[in-house]
């Protein structure tokens, strides 16, 4: 089974297989929540099913933020073709009345609350992480990356397609290895100056198992929250 990805597809010029896992590095000033919601509403308006755990945002400010963009969650909500989880009220050190959270990001939290819903979605389904550096961070790296290895890997033999974001220059090297090293597409998003200006640059990194145009495009975000990519001009 085959899967296009918004975004994802146009810098790889091809879909995404499912059980594939996609790793974005990204600068923690960069424009990454708004290239996940471009990247969710194509996807649900393409057909494919979508789970998006949140660290980053009340649940809340999403949905607002996909009206902004010019998608109503609901329906998709209503028939759980898009879930959101919300893993980040528990911070605040309140409890959230969203029908899917998740009480930490320690890992046997996590474990317990994937362990029982990965039978849930079908093959081809996508199951986002917007920032795992924060389980990084409930956790030690060693720990983690034992568990990070299992917990992607149930993903992949039921053929869900996991995107993963890491915040870039906050882990070991060791670590960025490791994770790259589990991934099938590798993707990062910096802020840099281009030209005397700051940008948001977007590049695959690495593909495994297939060529990809590993140049830079620049990523420009719309008063819509809609975004685009174009082509980095050479110095």
């Amino acid at each position: 089974m085959q899967v296009e990805l918004p975004i994802i597809g146009q810098l790889l010029n091809r879909p995404v297989k499912a059980g594939q896992v996609l790793v974005f590095l990204f600068d923690a000033d960069s424009q990454w929540l708004m290239l996940i919601l471009n990247m969710v509403a194509g996807m649900l308006r393409k057909g494919t099913e979508v789970l998006y755990i949140s660290t980053s945002k009340q649940l809340s400010d999403l949905r607002d933020n996909f009206r902004r963009y010019g998608l109503d969650t609901s329906p998709y909500e209503m028939d759980e073709r898009l879930v959101l989880s919300d893993a980040f009220t528990f911070k605040t050190g309140h409890q959230s009345t969203e029908k899917y959270h998740f009480p930490s990001l320690k890992i046997a939290d996590i474990s317990l609350i994937s362990s029982a819903s990965l039978d849930q979605w079908a093959p081809g389904t996508v199951r986002l992480f917007d920032n795992v550096s924060e389980v990084v961070d409930a956790s030690d790296e060693k720990s983690f990356l034992k568990f990070y290895r299992t917990w992607i890997s149930r993903f992949v033999t039921k053929g869900r397609i996991v995107i993963d974001g890491f915040v870039r220059g906050v882990h070991s090297d060791a670590l960025y290895t490791s994770v790259m090293a589990s991934a099938d597409g590798v993707f990062e998003l910096r802020t840099e100056e281009l030209h005397g200006e700051i940008e948001n640059t977007l590049r695959v990194r690495a593909f495994k198992g297939a060529p990809a145009d590993t140049s830079k495009h620049i990523l420009r975000l719309g008063e819509d929250l809609s975004v685009s990519l174009e082509a980095s001009k050479k110095s």
